[in-house]
């Protein structure tokens, strides 16, 4: 006992607990009562028990329920030997019964040791059960048994035939009833209908099979039973370790009641040679048989461990391009660098071939214009096919209805039935997978559609069409943050241009309010100096007043940009009878500063007309007329059926208003004569860059 003990802590061989000794009591009763079975139903005379299910019920037991177990073979064991009234005596029974113990005990810490599963899904695993618990459970039994009956006195032989049998009925009782214990053990293993079907087929042929095989009537050569290995094979490549141990177990059990009973292809010259040959067979098929399930299982772990790795490095590498997407749109103001990343990511994840993202954007007249992005594909793939149509293909995506996907989109029924290409145009690029996802902003909006394409079929699967639609989320992220940036952009223009067009006016209002302070101290010193008392000083500086307030009210309906010479004219004609006006020229602008001196100047001549020319007379006119000439305004006032004119005997501020600071102003030219049959009055100035004919404004503007 020593070297077991070094396996395992001393502690560890005996029951703790009340549960523990039921588990010994109920192991010790199921292992007599499969002892006893082999006894009465599997001894065949002269050759002995055909094979020992108990101790691959005993290794099962201890390797699932633990070595503290193992007693209860040992109790089972003594247990048959008095039910069956064994006659040995009861110190061989106890060695024996303690060897078969030790047989289902040692494999146990043996593979505890080496830290190896004993589910039989690893070549380890598998060779633990055929060569450390078959063959060397099988040894310590047989051996112990051996050298019992060697100290009762039986000869050479007898032990060595006892000894061979022991052990081949050990072993087979190990590597066919073990197994399935050992691996039907519970699991997170999914069971469809489906697969319970194919496991039951693969039990009932090989059934069927192993009947016709080892109990159908007469005896048949040995090597038809070789015909049985490849439903072992099925059973153990389709369901490893358990389908392996199912159908061994079957072929194992047919093979074992032919035998017994005489019949199937394993009879000998003896009954012992049919019970070893059969014996042979049963632990070569079971060993075969699980070797290769457990090589197939781990073969399909360590392709599932590599698709599991591939999956991960995918799912890695998809989840990475879709964090620096995201970092990137977080960071990217700009809307056409942002959409091409985003656009970028998406044939990249999908494994598209060519990626288009048609977006609608905003101009800054409000207009809803159809851009978009490639990958892939330079633009000139696209740009002589103009941008797609609501079609029942594109309809979908452009309202935001549902993604699109098709394996080979040249056979999805929506497709080639509409004018002018119907299908693809000619020069197109070649598209059979075809994806396309709807692109929504927060809002729920459809801002446009992601479009993947390669011209393989069967490209784009469940995952494609997921990462497409994350890609479609971060595109929607993309377009808001750029229209969001833009619209900020735009506000602060707004707000600036606000702000200066405020500084402006301010500038503006505060230029004009001393030019009218100045013009009106002007006007105001000028009449108290021209005037002979104060009464007369007051009412024309009132009539000067009123004239420079008409003009002021004629230059606020234009916002102070410009007046018109007509309308100047007409204002200066209202305070007299305007039938003895006559006014004709073209429609000219004049600038604010131009309009005021030629407004206070018209409103001079017409009260010197009023006082001392035309217009004090009944038929007494006055006409007005002006042209425009290479550039130049040329001006005319002219009294007709007036009183004779005389020139005056000084220059008072009217006068001096006209003909010089009239000129001053217009930087130009101004003759006042003083003809007996009426004043006439010439003006002449160059227009500036703020006068201008009406006419060529008006092209200006709608310009």
């Amino acid at each position: 006992m020593t070297p077991i003990l070094r396996l395992v802590d001393r502690s560890d061989l005996l029951p703790r607990t009340s549960r523990e000794w039921l588990l010994v009591a109920g192991l010790a009763l199921v292992y007599c009562a499969g002892a006893v079975v082999s006894l009465r139903w599997a001894v065949v005379p002269g050759a002995g028990t055909a094979f020992w299910p108990s101790a691959g019920i005993a290794l099962a037991a201890v390797a699932l329920l633990g070595p503290r177990v193992w007693l209860g073979a040992l109790v089972g064991r003594l247990l048959t030997f008095w039910i069956v009234g064994a006659p040995q005596p009861p110190w061989a029974q106890l060695a024996i019964a303690t060897a078969t113990a030790l047989g289902a005990l040692v494999p146990v810490l043996l593979v505890r040791r080496l830290k190896t599963d004993t589910r039989l899904d690893s070549l380890p695993s598998a060779l633990w059960l055929v060569i450390g618990a078959g063959a060397g459970g099988a040894t310590i039994s047989a051996a112990a048994g051996a050298l019992t009956l060697l100290a009762s006195g039986a000869t050479p032989h007898k032990v060595e035939q006892a000894f061979v049998s022991w052990w081949f009925g050990f072993g087979t009782g190990v590597l066919t009833f073990a197994p399935v214990f050992l691996t039907w053990r519970p699991s997170r293993e999914r069971w469809t209908p489906g697969r319970i079907g194919h496991l039951a087929l693969i039990c009932a042929t090989t059934g069927a099979a192993a009947y016709l095989i080892f109990l159908s009537a007469g005896a048949e050569p040995s090597s038809r039973a070789w015909f049985i290995f490849p439903l072992l094979v099925w059973g153990g490549l389709a369901f490893d370790g358990r389908g392996a141990s199912l159908v061994s177990l079957l072929v194992a059990l047919c093979a074992f009641v032919a035998t017994v009973q005489g019949i199937g292809p394993f009879l000998g010259e003896g009954p012992r040679e049919a019970i070893l040959l059969t014996q042979q067979f049963v632990a070569v098929m079971a060993s075969t048989t699980l070797i290769l399930a457990a090589v197939a299982s781990e073969r399909r772990g360590r392709e599932a461990l590599a698709r599991s790795e591939r999956k991960y490095k995918a799912e890695s590498a998809a989840l990475s391009v879709l964090n620096e997407t995201g970092a990137v749109i977080a960071a990217e103001l700009d809307l056409e660098r942002a959409v091409q990343v985003v656009t970028d990511a998406g044939a990249a994840l999908t494994l598209a071939r060519y990626a288009a993202f048609f977006y609608k954007v905003p101009d800054a007249g409000g207009r809803i214009l159809m851009l978009y992005a490639l990958s892939g594909a330079p633009r000139s793939a696209f740009d002589a096919f103009g941008h797609p149509r609501a079609t029942p293909i594109f309809a979908p995506t452009f309202e935001g209805t549902a993604t699109v996907r098709s394996a080979d989109i040249t056979q999805d029924p929506r497709y080639g039935e509409h004018a002018p290409h119907f299908g693809m145009p000619k020069g197109h690029l070649p598209v059979r997978s075809y994806l396309a996802v709807p692109v929504r902003s927060r809002s729920g909006e459809v801002i446009g559609g992601l479009f993947f394409g390669h011209p393989d079929p069967n490209v784009f699967d469940e995952r494609a069409e997921w990462l497409a639609e994350g890609v479609a989320s971060h595109a929607a992220i993309a377009v808001d943050n750029a229209r969001l940036y833009q619209s900020v952009q735009t506000e602060l223009a707004q707000r600036r241009r606000a702000e200066e067009l405020q500084r402006l006016l301010i500038n503006e209002l505060n230029h004009r309010v001393k030019n009218t302070l100045a013009t009106v101290q002007s006007l105001a010193a000028q009449t108290l100096r021209s005037s002979d008392d104060l009464k007369t000083a007051r009412e024309a500086f009132e009539q000067r007043l009123m004239a420079l307030s008409a003009t002021h009210n004629l230059l606020t309906q234009s916002s102070w940009a410009s007046a018109e010479l007509g309308d100047l004219v007409r204002q200066a004609a209202e305070p007299f009878a305007t039938e003895r006006f006559a006014s004709e020229g073209p429609r000219v602008s004049l600038s604010p500063a131009r309009s005021l001196a030629l407004s206070m100047a018209l409103h001079e001549l017409g009260t010197n007309a009023l006082k001392y020319g035309a217009l004090g007379a009944v038929e007494g006119r006055v006409r007005v007329s002006w042209r425009v000439t290479a550039g130049r305004l040329d001006f005319t006032w002219i009294e007709e059926g007036g009183p004779p004119v005389q020139a005056p005997t000084r220059k008072g501020f009217g006068t001096r208003l006209i003909a010089q600071a009239l000129a001053r102003e217009l930087r130009g030219k101004v003759r006042l004569d003083y003809d007996p049959a009426g004043v006439r009055c010439e003006i002449s100035f160059p227009l500036e860059a703020d006068d201008a004919p009406a006419a060529a404004r008006d092209e200006a503007e709608e310009g």
